[in-house]
């Protein structure tokens, strides 16, 4: 059954923001965080596969989608803290975790910060620090879009770094149709988000992520090169590497979805807490 909603979905107020978030499925918790600019809807395809196994959480990172929060910057910590409150008010004191690029490095924040939470990580599209060629391309194009150019011209420009050659075989560039009534207002929170962004580096704290860990890359990406992916792996001990064979930065469901549900069916949130709690009773005897 296709990801659609019918309602308007929930908020909860956490720190100084208003988490827009939705759940579906049942059994462990699984939380997913979108990328740079993007929102819950980002999922829409991965959803119906994850949720007849699992009780899936959705959110939008602040500065994106629906989620409000103040007028002000923000930094990945803050996105990450963001994450485990809204997972502490549904009462979901362990979870695994899946990010997708930027969402990947609010993960590896959950990851860091909140150690005890994350029974599992899935980093997907993803790097401990900032590719400065795709940095430069977007602040590129950000600036076009203060120059006058339509949003939804800019999201084209984006989205020819997230897909790849074959995709656009044979495709023309169509005149801009969709309007945005709020473009200043999502334009500055994308710009907040990009700040985030280049400010995060992760490369020498990756050995504080101690859960089973799945880097997943594709081998096709320019905006994030594959070696990134494999040099984000390599510094996190006893993680997985994925590597999915002609996909971009978007890398599609068909591409991922069973080394996604092999690694978690390999790594069940009830064994981790049977094994933390060994390990905590050896350290009080």
């Amino acid at each position: 059954m296709p990801f659609v909603v019918h309602r308007p979905m929930p908020y909860l107020k956490v720190g100084n923001a208003h988490i827009h978030y939705h759940m579906s499925g049942s059994g462990e918790p699984l939380v997913l965080i979108p990328g740079l600019f993007g929102n819950l809807y980002n999922w829409k395809k991965m959803v119906p596969i994850l949720e007849k196994r699992y009780h899936v959480v959705l959110v939008d990172n602040r500065g994106a989608g629906r989620t409000e929060a103040p007028d002000e910057p923000f930094t990945m910590e803050d996105m990450a803290d963001d994450v485990a409150s809204l997972m502490g008010a549904l009462d979901i004191p362990r979870y695994h975790v899946m990010g997708w690029s930027m969402g990947g490095n609010v993960a590896q924040e959950v990851a860091i910060r909140h150690p005890e939470e994350v029974a599992s990580l899935i980093l997907m599209s993803t790097y401990s620090r900032r590719p400065e060629r795709s940095s430069y391309a977007i602040d590129a194009m950000l600036r076009t879009v203060k120059e006058g150019a339509s949003l939804d011209t800019f999201l084209q420009m984006m989205n020819t770094w997230c897909l790849t050659q074959s995709h656009y075989a044979g495709r023309k560039l169509k005149a801009s149709r969709r309007k945005y009534t709020d473009a200043d207002r999502i334009v500055e929170g994308f710009c907040r988000q990009k700040i985030a962004l280049d400010l995060f580096d992760s490369t020498t704290r990756l050995p504080l992520i101690t859960c089973p860990t799945l880097v997943i890359h594709g081998d096709e990406d320019i905006m994030v090169p594959t070696h990134m992916g494999e040099e984000l792996a390599q510094g996190i001990v006893g993680s997985e590497l994925t590597i999915v064979r002609g996909a971009g930065h978007i890398i599609p469901p068909e591409g991922c979805s069973r080394s996604i549900l092999s690694f978690l069916g390999r790594h069940p949130l009830e064994v981790d807490d049977v094994v933390g709690e060994a390990v905590a009773s050896a350290a009080r005897d």
